[in-house]
């Protein structure tokens, strides 16, 4: 049974295109400076395990008890006094860590299930359209309205087979490995 188009928008009055743009302004909104990492700053960055959040606290009660001791790391805080190791700003940055954590951890099942829900869909019209297309081209051949329909699809098809053909011959196959002086 073929659903209307419309029929999951007409079950979710409230989904509209941009949504998801509001809702990432939403977010811009409530932790202004959010930052983009490079991939591999990504890489590098520190990840902080269970409960090591409550020690890094521990050592800057410690900090805060003997402040002299901790003169000469006065300005690797990037504070706002390069004279003073100000604890309750890092103790501010750990505290935004856990909320970034947990917001995170919270949006990440929601992201992992809209991209799930994306291929799934995807799933459910490309091949079939695929085919069509497939049976539209063969027939753009003899019918010239079909083909200037068709015309930018061919296009872009031929565009996208053509880039992945040029990536298959600039790729470099991964060298052999070479056997271990346990395997000989």
């Amino acid at each position: 049974m073929a659903t209307a188009p419309t029929a999951f928008f007409s079950v979710h009055p409230r989904v509209r295109g941009d949504d998801a743009t509001e809702f990432v302004e939403k977010l811009d909104e409530l932790f202004p400076g959010l930052v983009t990492l490079t991939k591999e700053q990504r890489k590098t960055a520190p990840r902080l395990r269970e409960g090591e959040h409550a020690m890094l606290h521990k050592v800057l009660d410690v900090v805060d008890m003997k402040p002299a001791l901790f003169e000469s790391l006065a300005d690797q805080d990037e504070g706002m006094d390069p004279n003073r190791f100000e604890t309750a700003l890092l103790r501010e940055r750990i505290e935004k860590h856990l909320l970034f954590s947990d917001v995170a951890a919270s949006l990440s099942s929601v992201g992992g299930e809209l991209g799930d829900s994306t291929l799934y869909t995807a799933i459910k019209f490309r091949e079939t359209l695929y085919a069509a297309y497939r049976l539209a081209k063969a027939h753009a051949q003899t019918d010239r309205k079909v083909m200037d329909v068709l015309a930018p699809v061919v296009d872009f098809m031929r565009k996208n087979v053509a880039a992945a053909a040029a990536a298959r011959r600039t790729r470099t196959p991964a060298p052999a490995e070479l056997p271990s002086s346990g395997d000989a």
